[in-house]
């Protein structure tokens, strides 16, 4: 009876895994084929993590970007879901920045005032579509590098 019992609730659990799971994340209507990419960001000759990956496009509208990981690489999302990129020419757009936090100055008992400053650590000129030199063609799978160049500080100017 208890292994009747134990077959039972193991073939139940796989139908359910089954039903719920499905074949798949289901694209949304009108998403083009996605093919697999990763690309790598270099910059003073060595791996740039944190960054932001993006690929720009007037071909569609489908949002893909990614993060590069410690190693340097971004693999590409499509609308930050979908894994891989439609084919088509892009504009490579990389961008990093960061927040200094200075120390916390208490005003009063219950309020306390911080700001912060924040720097672009890639050029600007990655940073934008209309400025960035980095192009790049999905024609299938893609796995691509490029360099940033040097490394930098530069405080972001408020607007």
């Amino acid at each position: 009876m208890t292994i009747k019992r134990t077959l039972f609730f193991a073939l139940s659990l796989m139908c359910a895994a089954t039903i719920f799971s499905g074949c798949g994340r289901k694209t949304p209507a009108g998403m083009p084929k996605l093919y697999p990419c990763s690309i790598e960001i270099i910059q003073d000759g060595k791996p740039l993590g944190d960054a932001t990956v993006t690929l720009a496009t007037e071909e569609h509208t489908w949002a893909v970007s990614g993060s590069t990981d410690a190693s340097g690489v971004a693999k590409i999302f499509t609308h930050g879901t979908y894994p891989g990129a439609p084919l088509g020419k892009y504009t490579v757009v990389v961008s990093k920045q960061i927040v200094e936090e200075p120390e916390q100055t208490q005003v009063s008992a219950s309020m306390v005032v911080s700001g912060g400053t924040a720097y672009n650590l890639v050029a600007p000129e990655f940073g934008s579509r209309d400025t960035s030199p980095l192009t790049l063609e999905i024609k299938g799978k893609t796995k691509e590098s490029f360099d940033v160049g040097e490394s930098i500080r530069e405080e972001v100017k408020a607007i």
